[in-house]
């Protein structure tokens, strides 16, 4: 039997109290024991002045964009996302895969285990196999013109779903992403609901994000309509809200990631509740984008209903750092409910964990450091001089932690990152290759 402990000043379960001074116990890629500290110092990896937490879940991102971080800035958001449909198409396979790369190097780096990651190119199953992480890979579809068959585009998914398995193991399973409801049409929707109940695959998809999205799906106007028209494509209003229109489509249920949510009424909050559908909070990238502010708090307030947290994509967020999207999330509720109380640090450290990891049907195995689940875990500098002193680990994390403040990286105990160390990536590599694909752009 492999085993090791570890030990430090905290220790965060997360499903339940803080443990001042204490330890966990590592064995066969399992946490096996987490108590006060016993154990000699010469006889365990102590960190001291640190904390040890589960592993941080970012629930939706897309890594295969970090290539192209700062490419795209200050555009709003219509005009940015078409801008980033034509630069993805100078981009080759090679290009995606060490951008990829970069993402997961990154995320490991900033103590992130588990991912919601969504792909068009593909290539995010091969990496994660490649470095460890735990995720599911959501398969990117569009499909909004119906001069396109719905058949050919049902079985071109088949084929990449087929093609994603071969690399599906305990860690990593795949999903499909029906990108959005400007980019699917109805009878495509159709035939997806069908295709995903036959192989049971879970969902994401990007929901109520936009003004521009809003006016489209409430109004039928605004310059997504004005796109369509430009370009010959037929659409009717359905006359509701975005939340709605997802559900009337059948984009809801309890294995669906609805992404963003940020023109939500209390009434769609409620709809998407009683859905079982999850919710995934990304509020740097909606604030840089100018999308809005998502009713974080209120979902917090909303029984039944399950919230994680990611950063979207480096190409609209530029780091796929959680711990500023943690500080971001909770500092930007507060502001606008002008009310202290409206989010608490340890609500938010749980978003970007358990809650997450709930989120993605994976609790059953990460999101909390609970004896019996796959040891997904991290170590936290708490020593630093913008940490330090940290009475309080909750406010320590969440208020002064970054990601260069994480020690070490593990996800079923395997090590991941280890003191500017990544076993399972040749960082020099990455950079030399993002360097050179880098340049097409």
């Amino acid at each position: 039997m492999t085993s090791i402990t570890y030990a430090s000043r905290w220790i965060l379960p997360i499903d339940g109290p803080p443990i001042e001074d204490g330890e966990i116990v590592i064995e066969n890629g399992l946490i096996a024991e987490v108590r006060p500290r016993r154990t000699p110092a010469n006889e365990c990896r102590d960190f001291g002045e640190a904390a040890l937490l589960p592993g941080l879940v970012n629930a939706h991102t897309h890594l295969e964009y970090s290539v192209l971080r700062g490419f795209l800035e200050d555009i709003p958001f219509f005009p940015w996302i078409r801008a980033l449909t034509v630069a993805k198409a100078s981009l080759t396979t090679e290009d995606w895969l060490w951008s990829t790369r970069l993402g997961a190097l990154e995320c490991l780096r900033g103590g992130i285990t588990t991912v919601g990651d969504n792909t068009d190119a593909g290539v995010s199953m091969q990496v994660l196999s490649e470095c460890g992480m735990r995720g599911t890979i959501y398969q990117e579809l569009f499909g909004i013109d119906d001069r396109e068959p719905v058949d050919p585009i049902i079985t071109a998914l088949q084929e990449k779903i087929s093609a994603h398995r071969y690399f599906e193991s305990a860690r990593v399973r795949v999903g499909v992403s029906p990108h959005a409801l400007y980019t699917i049409r109805p009878a495509l929707f159709d035939a997806l609901n069908k295709y995903l109940k036959s192989e049971d695959l879970p969902i994401s998809i990007h929901i109520a994000e936009s003004p521009a999205e809003s006016q489209l799906i409430e109004h039928g106007a605004g310059s997504f309509a004005e796109m369509f028209s430009r370009r010959g494509i037929t659409w009717q209003s359905p006359q509701m809200t975005p939340t709605q229109y997802a559900n009337l489509l059948g984009a809801l249920n309890p294995k669906s990631l609805a992404i963003h949510c940020v023109h939500q009424t209390p009434e769609d909050t409620a709809l998407l509740a009683a859905s079982g559908a999850a919710i995934i909070h990304c509020p740097k990238s909606n604030a840089k984008l100018g999308a809005g502010v998502a009713p974080l708090a209120r979902w917090l307030r909303t029984d039944g209903l399950r919230v994680g947290l990611g950063t979207d994509s480096a190409v609209s967020n530029n780091v796929q750092d959680l711990w500023e999207e943690m500080r971001f999330a909770l500092l930007l509720q507060r502001a606008i409910s002008e009310e202290v109380e409206a989010v608490s640090a340890a609500q938010i450290l749980r978003l970007a964990t358990l809650g997450g990891a709930e989120a993605m049907g994976l609790s059953d195995r990460t999101g909390s450091l609970t004896p019996g689940k796959r040891a997904d875990m991290i170590a936290v500098s708490l020593s630093t001089p913008h940490v330090f002193p940290a009475a309080d680990p909750y406010a320590a994390l969440i208020y002064s932690a970054r990601a260069d403040d994480v020690l070490l990286t593990l996800c079923d105990g395997e090590v991941l990152y280890d003191a500017g160390r990544w076993p399972t990536l040749d960082s020099r590599a990455i950079y030399k290759q993002v360097r050179l694909g880098r340049l097409k752009t």
